[in-house]
């Protein structure tokens, strides 16, 4: 079973995914990991390219399609549990604003760009405030990928979410289950909850 996290900056996908993570490595359970967005290894193109070519849409974007695609190879999506740091859906609704004109069109084309990708089997949405998820990005201090975290980009991300979830049938995408978890909430009781949720529907015997 592929499960990924999904949610707007700030929901703390990376976070509750390391929890995961480590506390299933604890109990030996056998499972892989899946970050389409984590970079690829220094040697391929793209990522030696990237100091030149950051601030290019164009390129930023094929370069995001490049390391989704690497890293899929690299996963064993067949084995029995497989937790995802984002997923192509991440790539979905990124650009969800600027392409409402045709969505069906635009939905495909990513299916066809990201071809070695799967659709997730789950997908965890940790829902957030977009009050909450501004704050956790300030104290986060970092000095990039400062425009997708204004509260208008987190805005339209999280609204791309609700129209993606409510229309996934017709949009192609009915083998994806859903499950929200309220994230406006402490981290040791949201963690104890997906964990006792992925156990139930992922380990159970």
């Amino acid at each position: 079973m592929y499960i990924a996290i999904e949610g707007i900056k700030g929901a703390g996908k990376s976070t509750l995914l390391a929890q995961l993570s480590q506390q299933l490595n604890k109990e030996g359970v056998e499972f892989s990991t899946f970050n389409p967005t984590r970079p690829m290894p220094q040697n391929q193109w793209w990522e030696q390219a990237y100091s030149d070519w950051q601030h290019d849409d164009d390129f930023m974007s094929a370069l995001y399609t490049a390391r989704a695609n690497y890293h899929a190879l690299y996963t064993d999506f067949n084995q029995p549990l497989v937790l995802g740091d984002r997923s192509i859906l991440t790539s979905i609704v990124t650009r969800w604003q600027s392409h409402q004109h045709d969505i069906h069109g635009y939905i495909q084309q990513i299916l066809a760009q990201e071809y070695a990708v799967p659709l997730p089997d789950l997908v965890l949405y940790l829902d957030i405030s977009l009050e909450s998820a501004s704050q956790r990005l300030q104290n986060r201090q970092r000095d990039y990928g400062l425009y997708d975290e204004t509260v208008q980009r987190l805005q339209q991300t999280k609204h791309a979410y609700t129209q993606l979830f409510k229309y996934k049938n017709e949009f192609g995408l009915k083998s994806i289950q859903i499950q929200c978890f309220d994230t406006n909430q402490t981290c040791s009781p949201l963690f104890q909850q997906v964990l006792k949720y992925v156990k139930n529907v992922a380990l159970v015997a």
